[in-house]
């Protein structure tokens, strides 16, 4: 087995706090990712929508998207 395996096994033992705030971050960095994706998806869709009405809530949808990944990106500053 190796150290940091070794390591984390010993942490985990030793302090449960660690291993809950390691798996949340984690998982944090994952809907992070998600994230990302998605407003990379919407922005490329916003370059194709000729509609004014589209392209408004397109733009609605990546607000929401950055403002919950600045929020997100915080959180995980936070926690680490």
């Amino acid at each position: 087995m190796k150290t940091s395996k070794l390591l984390r096994k010993t942490e985990d033992i030793l302090g449960a706090k660690k291993a809950k705030q390691r798996k949340e971050v984690e998982c944090l960095k994952e809907l992070l990712a998600a994230l990302k994706k998605k407003k990379r998806k919407l922005t490329a869709k916003l370059e194709q929508v000729d509609k004014r009405s589209d392209r408004e809530r397109i733009e609605q949808e990546l607000a929401v998207i950055r403002m919950q990944r600045h929020k997100g990106l915080k959180t995980l500053k936070g926690l680490k």
